[in-house]
């Protein structure tokens, strides 16, 4: 309408320098985090309000790039994704410090099993032991342990018989399930 209302359709011009492809949107207490093909924004009304056609302000929080065709995974106040080029996951929370999302390389100290491979897909099991199943472009399954809130992290490889292809994680009560998708070879 003109002039805008309350009820349109939100639209907007692009936030930065060169335009990125929207790969996924996760809402969060202070906003809603945009993860772009080149970095993250928080899009919120402007002074904490609510997001409307007339009221959008979009700030630039981390200028690492998401993976379009893996979903970030949100786990509690923090997002895990896997960074653009598929080889690297990253997690991203809000640091109250410098008012602004920010993360670190969860794959750095594990690198090796990272070095020209991209992950394919991935799930997350809460319970019993909050472990995330990753999927490589080889057929290889990884997993990861991430517990934040007690400093403790660790990749882990896990080899089988055959190739995996997909991963993904059931609620099953009174634990998560994981299944996977595997092609055998049958000697």
């Amino acid at each position: 309408s003109i002039p805008l209302t309350e009820s349109d359709a939100i639209t907007g011009s692009p936030w930065a320098q060169q335009i990125n492809g929207i790969q996924a949107l996760v809402p969060m207490p202070g906003g809603l985090v945009v993860l772009t093909g080149d970095g993250a924004w928080q899009l919120s009304g402007a002074n904490n309000a609510a997001l409307t056609p007339i009221d959008q302000q979009a700030t630039p929080q981390a200028y690492n790039g998401c993976d379009d065709r893996i979903m970030p995974l949100v786990i509690n106040f923090d997002i895990l994704y896997v960074q653009s080029k598929g080889s690297i996951v990253r997690d991203i929370s809000y640091n109250f410090f410098s008012n602004i999302w920010t993360g670190a390389d969860k794959t750095v100290l594990s690198s090796h099993l990272f070095n020209y491979h991209s992950i394919q897909s991935w799930a997350y099991a809460e319970e019993p032991y909050k472990v995330i199943w990753a999927v490589r472009d080889d057929g290889i399954m990884l997993s990861y342990t991430y517990l934040k809130e007690q400093n403790i992290s660790a990749w882990a490889r896990h080899d089988t018989n055959g190739l995996i292809y997909n991963v993904i994680s059931i609620t099953e009560l009174p634990v998560d399930a994981v299944y996977a998708i595997v092609k055998r070879y049958i000697v």
